[in-house]
């Protein structure tokens, strides 16, 4: 029977959403330990884990990004693999919510409202503003899109895209 052990601040709620998922054949170990076929959770949390799990097959992080799990002194025997694809809207909606904040004033208008004073100046508008993404995985990706939906020019950069 695989043994799984959740190395995250979110153990608690990982642990309920596994066990209602209703797996059979999954031992689900508490943290810490030195026994795990299979291992969830942040990568900050999980590296200095990693030597000391013999049976390590497989770590899901919970995270997109595994750059602490990268490092070409870590350990390379075990699958890898990421929450890509589950962040992309959330960001994209982040992003936008802030850049929005900012360019139509908002905190600013909040304060005059509560002054109760008339705030005259303008605010500008995302529409024809330039952004600049660096790295457009599967978040950079859906931000891209938003940003292009709200009618902004788009310009992305990748590893590849270096001079």
């Amino acid at each position: 029977m695989p043994k799984l052990r959740i190395l995250s601040q979110n153990e608690d709620k990982y642990r309920q959403l596994i066990e209602s998922a209703d797996l059979d054949n999954l031992d689900i170990l508490p943290a810490p330990g030195t026994d795990a076929d299979i291992l969830f959770g942040e990568p900050n949390l999980i590296r200095p884990a990693l030597d000391s799990l013999q049976n390590l097959g497989w770590v899901q992080a919970t995270w997109a990004g595994v750059e602490p799990l990268l490092d070409s002194a870590l350990r390379r025997d075990y699958i890898l693999t990421n929450a890509r694809g589950v962040f992309g809207a959330l960001m994209s909606e982040f992003v936008i919510g802030y850049l929005l904040l900012f360019e139509r004033k908002i905190l600013q208008r909040l304060e005059a409202q509560k002054a109760e004073r008339w705030h005259p100046e303008l605010t500008g508008s995302l529409r024809g503003k330039t952004m600049g993404i660096v790295g457009v995985g599967s978040i950079g990706a859906e931000l891209a899109r938003t940003a292009k939906f709200l009618g902004m020019t788009v310009h992305g950069y990748t590893h590849a895209s270096e001079a």
